[in-house]
Formats: structure tokens, sequence, C-alpha cells
């Protein structure tokens, strides 16, 4: 095989991994941001770095892990970049981080924005492992693949979290 034939390759698996995976590593990304803008300009910026990833000549083994961690990967440099401009904007508009107003509206707010906060207090490999669990529908013994953990274990662990957030949303339910 020539050198042509493996670039040629080379796209086609890019290619092929786009088709497959975009809408979902879309998703992924647009459930953490929830900025369709910011989500598709992440999404763009996962894929080329992948492009790049593969032009350099390395491979890759397990397509749809290696997207989600460079999805994840750029998801937490764009929320870095955006970390300290963002606080000092919402302080220039009169957030005092003293108050706990934004944190009772969140609690007087819907069952969906609840959740959501609630999830925000998860590490991000449990966000991650809820979000393929119950948005992309993954099965557990796909998610036990991606994570290298067993069946059983990824099935406890994903209980374990689903008790947790339970726990927490039947306690702010309480407290309203």
């Amino acid at each position: 095989m020539d050198a042509n034939d493996s670039s040629k390759d080379k796209e086609q698996h890019f290619f092929d991994m786009v088709e497959a995976h975009q809408d979902a590593i879309f998703r992924f990304i647009y459930f953490r941001v929830t900025n369709r803008a910011v989500a598709l300009d992440i999404t763009q910026d996962t894929f080329t770095k992948t492009w790049l990833y593969l032009a350099s000549g390395k491979t890759i083994e397990h397509n749809e892990a290696f997207l989600y961690r460079t999805a994840r990967n750029a998801t937490i440099d764009y929320f870095k970049k955006a970390k300290s401009a963002s606080l000092d904007t919402l302080m220039e508009a009169g957030f005092d981080p003293g108050s706990n107003k934004a944190v009772d509206e969140v609690f007087r707010g819907d069952d969906i924005e609840t959740v959501r906060s609630l999830l925000e207090t998860l590490d991000e490999e449990s966000k991650q492992i809820i979000f393929l669990r119950f948005t992309e529908e993954k099965p557990i013994e796909e998610i036990a693949t991606l994570y290298g953990k067993s069946v059983n274990a990824m099935t406890v662990r994903i209980h374990r979290i689903i008790r947790k957030l339970r726990s927490a949303f039947d306690e702010r339910e309480k407290d309203q």
C-alpha cells in the first residue's frame, strides 16, 4: 500500500466516524453547555482534533470512546476559558456571590431545572455515565466497555448514582 492509499483510508475512517457519531457527540456536548452555538463549535473542535490525531499517523482503536474523551476534554477546555470571564461579567451585572437568591430560584424552578442542577453536583464521570445511559440510551454493556468496568460493576455504579440523585431530589422537594 502506498502513502496515497493510506491517506485515503484515514480520510474514509474519519468520515465514517463523523457519520456514525456526530449527532451523539453534539448531544453529549449540548447536554453539558446548553447552548447550541457553543455545542456546535465544540463538536467541530472535537472532530478537528480527531482528524489532526489521525493525520499525524496515529491510530484510534475504539472510535466512540476516543470521540467522547476528546469531546469531554474540549468541553472542559471551554469551561476553563469561560469561567474567569463569566464570573467577572456576573459581578459587573450585580451578582453577589454571597447571596442565595440564585440557589433559591433554582429550588423553586421546574423539576427539570432541579434535576439539571442535581446533575451538576455529580463528578464528571458520573455525569457522563448518566448521560450515556439515559440520554444516549446506551446499553450498560457498552458503557461498561467504554469505562473498562465489568457489566455488574457498571450496573451497581448506575444504581448508586440514581439513588444519590433521587435522594437529593427528594430532599429538595421536602425543603420546599
